[in-house]
């Protein structure tokens, strides 16, 4: 059970900073570019009702397959949204994606980027995709507004695209 909830936890990680060289963002920006991101754009956007609604029906709709049940969805979906209501963050308002900050990882399984390569090694895929978003907010600590940003992260599995990342 703890190895389940383990690799569970692990499908949800999220990482603001990425600690790649600028020649290498470039690199990903321009492999991005040659891309149709409408759809990446669309699911990311439904990724964050999925945080404020936690609705496990979108999530399994939009989400890569995973081995949870979903009870723990539902749970993590409910810890998810206490994060961005009320630990880290005091809502998500004005969400919007970041366009020219996506990053595209094409050979993702040999990915410089250990979390793409561990990702696509796991999940089989050899496309990822990184969409930057940003979003006004609240700060629990200073109560004044601010604005947050983050990476939706999908992957290309069996022809489509699935979110692998939501915030």
């Amino acid at each position: 059970m703890y190895k389940l909830i383990a690799i569970i936890l692990l499908l949800f990680i999220s990482t603001a900073s990425m600690g790649a060289t600028e020649d290498e963002q470039a690199q990903w920006m321009e492999a991005a570019k040659k891309i149709n991101l409408s759809e990446p754009h669309s699911l990311c956007k439904k990724s964050v009702n999925v945080v404020i609604n936690q609705d496990v029906k979108l999530f399994r709709t939009i989400f890569a397959e995973i081995p949870a049940t979903d009870e723990q969805v539902k749970m993590h979906l409910a810890d998810l949204h206490d994060k961005y209501y009320n630990k880290s963050y005091l809502g998500i308002d004005n969400y919007r994606i970041n366009e020219g900050r996506e990053f595209a990882f094409e050979d993702a399984k040999n990915a410089n980027n250990n979390l793409v390569r561990q990702s696509a090694q796991m999940r089989g895929h050899d496309l990822e995709v990184w969409v930057g978003y940003r979003f006004d907010t609240v700060s629990p600590k200073t109560n004044k507004p601010r604005q947050a940003s983050g990476y939706c992260k999908l992957a290309y599995l069996q022809n489509q695209w699935k979110i692998i990342s939501l915030l």
